[in-house]
């Protein structure tokens, strides 16, 4: 499941991919690409899913997640 960037996914959606990259312990550049690009612009996130979305990238400055194609 990857996030679509035209369209902002529900906060289930949100947490369910959220979900699977920490549990698969990989993300795609593609949902890597789009938390950047969320956090950073003026698309409209909860600050739960701001915190989960810290959280994912943390885990990938640690060297904790692998990034996938």
């Amino acid at each position: 499941m990857s996030i679509e960037t035209a369209t902002h996914p529900s906060q289930t959606t949100l947490m369910q991919v959220i979900n699977r990259i920490l549990i698969s312990g990989q993300i795609t550049r593609a949902e890597q690409n789009w938390f950047l690009r969320a956090t950073l612009n003026d698309i409209s996130l909860s600050i739960d899913e701001l915190k989960q979305i810290r959280f994912v990238f943390d885990r990938l400055q640690m060297g904790l997640l692998k990034v996938v194609d």
